[in-house]
């Protein structure tokens, strides 16, 4: 015997599934998906009621709902009209690195960017959980598969990514990779080594593109004081914008405990 309140959760689904007061037949022809309703109850649900749930966890970061954020999955939804170089070329080598099953985080200057801060950059920054020796090797396979090229060493031959592995990544040192002979903006990739590469890629948040692409960058709160340490009026710029967008959202705990750590004024977001 099911409690009153699962029966109206129940009645509340159909009506919802039914597209409410409007036309019954619109949700017939998508595929049903499961998800869970209850603890103890799983029940079939269509595409957009679905949609309908998720949407309603989010928050909205901007006026026109073009940003969105869940804080509970950690994930930011942004919709913009379309791709600048620098989000097509991140977008393509997240897509790289998701293929091969290497964790990331994306960091610097294109977060700002990405959202809306009205400048160019020259690189996407990666940094990228320690992969092995062949694992690298197999990356750059499939990079060369989706049209990336080095800027130093030739991506075809497995004896110049070995030798590119051990003399550059290994010694905390980046290497560039071009998108079909795109010299700017390109990918800087470096292994991560310090606790706050660690950190970064262990908190990351996921940002979904226009509903269709996925990529993940710092930690906010991170990513914000780490432009603030660098300090030129650029960098200033970048975390003060990113602050603004996101201020009902970071963790002032956060931020503090990073500007402390890294001997950072945070004092500067609100000059």
């Amino acid at each position: 015997m099911i409690s009153p309140r699962m029966a109206l959760y129940l009645c509340l689904d159909i009506f919802l599934i039914c597209g409410g007061w409007g036309n019954k037949e619109s949700w017939i022809y998508e595929k049903p998906v499961h998800i869970y309703l209850h603890p103890t109850c799983i029940i079939e649900r269509a595409p957009a009621l679905q949609r309908f749930l998720n949407n309603s966890s989010r928050d909205r970061i901007t006026a026109d709902d073009s940003i969105s954020i869940d804080m509970g999955r950690r994930t930011i939804y942004l919709n913009k009209g379309g791709l600048s170089p620098e989000d097509i070329v991140a977008i393509s080598f997240a897509e790289v690195l998701d293929r091969v099953g290497a964790r990331y985080v994306i960091v610097a200057g294109y977060i700002a960017i990405l959202f809306g801060r009205a400048r160019g950059s020259d690189d996407v920054d990666f940094i990228v959980d320690r992969v092995s020796e062949d694992r690298f090797v197999a990356l750059c396979s499939e990079a060369r598969e989706k049209g990336f090229t080095l800027m130093r060493g030739d991506i075809s031959s497995e004896t110049a990514m070995r030798r590119i592995y051990r003399n550059y990544l290994t010694q905390s040192l980046g290497v560039r990779f071009m998108y079909r002979e795109l010299i700017t903006p390109n990918v800087e990739f470096k292994l991560a080594f310090t606790e706050n590469h660690r950190y970064a890629i262990d908190n990351s948040y996921t940002v979904i593109i226009n509903d269709r692409h996925t990529i993940r960058i710092s930690p906010l709160e991170l990513q914000i004081v780490y432009k603030l340490l660098l300090g030129l009026e650029r960098d200033i710029g970048d975390a003060v914008f990113l602050y603004d967008l996101f201020k009902g959202f970071i963790s002032y705990d956060e931020l503090s405990r990073w500007c402390e750590e890294l001997r950072v004024d945070c004092m500067m977001l609100e000059k």
